[in-house]
């Protein structure tokens, strides 16, 4: 049997999209689906009751709302496959998901499983991101252990992973950290697992939003998210490693908070008052996560504007760094409405 679980809170535009498309993908296949209604305040209830009305192996459980992680935790509570899988209520699969998820991880006896997936942008556009194949032992997953950043296609989404229950039994999601939690996740899953296969399909659907991290929209809290996602990633890497091997972590580090994270950081910016931009990139720079991170970052990231704006933050150019960022907002402008 495989567990499919999904948070759902405030879905109703999409749960039914979501749904239908695992219910043309379940074919005879055994499946239970777990659907947690994290506090919903639209008709997200009404309609999971119709669907688990309807459908003898779909289960839905109502909570509070406690955010996506305590909702995916319900859920790995009361699952009962031998396979975990995660699908998001604004997502969808394609209808050779489970077949596909059998001949591989099933047949195969893998442990954990890593897939691509198709991004629906907002313009309709659709682009495949495809993993390279791979197979893992214990000793390489160690390695990539130390470079998350640079193989976030298996370590950034819980929903192109397939886990063998045996493998995530006694973890859980960390409730704390509103951002990344996956990741987290993740890093303990590779934690403890002696095999890890990478596969290049793409049987999964995510589709942008306008509140996806890409999206143009303000991230209130963004930079707390951020910092608590720091702490979360120290307390469970195991630094109990060389000297050298430290380096290659604390440089993974650097660069998954710099040029992945501080980009979004400083976007957000244009969505405050003018007046306020300045105090606001002060306390982003004065952070523990980049107090500790521009130490190891020596990298050199490949887009040219990123690179000043990087170069600038660093070395408290506060003045110059708002100068160029209203200049890309300017650009950035421009080209949309071209």
């Amino acid at each position: 049997m495989i567990s499919v679980i999904i948070a759902a809170f405030n879905a109703a535009a999409t749960i039914d999209r979501c749904i239908s498309s695992i219910d043309v993908a379940k074919k005879s296949h055994e499946i239970e689906l777990i659907v947690i209604d994290d506090g919903s305040k639209d008709e997200t209830a009404r309609l999971l009751h119709r669907w688990e009305s309807d459908r003898a192996w779909i289960t839905v459980k109502y909570q509070k709302n406690s955010g996506v992680a305590d909702a995916r935790n319900t859920g790995l509570d009361i699952a009962t496959g031998n396979y975990i899988v995660f699908i998001d209520a604004d997502d969808t699969i394609d209808d050779w998901y489970f077949d596909f998820v059998i001949a591989q991880v099933i047949d195969r006896d893998i442990e954990m499983l890593a897939f691509g997936h198709k991004r629906i942008m907002l313009d309709g556009s659709v682009i495949e991101r495809h993993n390279i194949s791979a197979e893992y032992s214990r000793q390489d997953i160690e390695s990539l252990q130390l470079r998350v950043t640079e193989n976030r296609n298996i370590y950034w989404y819980v929903t192109t992973k397939v886990y063998s229950k045996s493998l995530i039994a006694d973890l859980r999601f960390n409730c704390d950290v509103k951002l990344g939690e996956d990741g987290i996740f993740n890093i303990e899953c590779l934690d403890k697992a002696n095999h890890l296969s990478v596969v290049p399909d793409c049987p999964y659907n995510y589709y942008e939003n306008a509140t996806s991290m890409t999206s143009l929209q303000y991230k209130p809290g963004l930079l707390e998210s951020i910092e608590a996602d720091y702490k979360a990633r120290v307390r469970i890497h195991d630094w109990s490693i060389s000297a050298t091997e430290k380096q290659v972590l604390l440089s993974d580090f650097a660069r998954s908070y710099i040029e992945h994270m501080l980009p979004y950081l400083l976007n957000n910016l244009a969505h405050i008052q003018m007046r306020k931009r300045h105090a606001e990139l002060i306390k982003i720079r004065q952070s523990f996560v980049y107090q500790n991170c521009l130490l190891h970052y020596h990298q050199q990231h490949p887009a040219r504007g990123i690179r000043i704006l990087i170069s600038c933050f660093s070395r408290h150019w506060y003045v110059m760094t708002l100068v160029f960022l209203q200049l890309s907002w300017t650009k950035a402008k421009v080209k949309r409405h071209v």
